[in-house]
């Protein structure tokens, strides 16, 4: 190892960096741009766009809370251990999501996203991921209604 090399497992400081500033742009470019496109004003009370709003200024600053303090702790972050595979499975997911939503309607995407989901991150217990996905689904189901 030189002096200028890290242990192995362990990210760099541009990466932590890199990852700061990639999420922070999807929090504005989500508050600036995507949810005004997707979000029409009107009616009485709050404005439809507020919550969404509000939830993505909410990630936006606890992703540069973490991302400064990682940065300014000068703490050591480990690396991910199953580097690109989580991504392409959470993109995979969203897809699935997405189609089964197109076409079955929000209660039939829990339903099946939910427990494909619980499965990818590692859930292996069927009672959780049976209860989980019956709570959420029943409950998409008759409120969609």
């Amino acid at each position: 190892m030189s002096g200028g090399d890290l242990p192995t497992g362990l990210r760099s400081r541009g990466s932590v960096l890199a990852e700061l500033l990639c999420l922070t742009g999807l929090a504005l470019l989500a508050y600036f741009w995507i949810i005004p496109s997707q979000v029409s004003g009107g009616g009485l009370g709050l404005d439809p766009g507020f919550l969404p709003r509000f939830c993505v200024a909410a990630i936006g600053a606890l992703v540069v809370a973490d991302g400064v303090m990682r940065l300014i702790g000068g703490e050591r972050v480990e690396a991910y251990a199953e580097r690109w595979s989580a991504l392409v499975y959470v993109g995979a997911l969203a897809v699935l999501g997405a189609v089964i939503l197109r076409f079955g309607g929000v209660a039939a995407s829990a339903a099946v996203t939910i427990p494909v989901g619980m499965l990818a991150l590692g859930e292996r217990r069927p009672i959780l991921i049976v209860a989980a996905t019956a709570v959420v689904a029943g409950f998409l189901f008759f409120f969609q209604r």
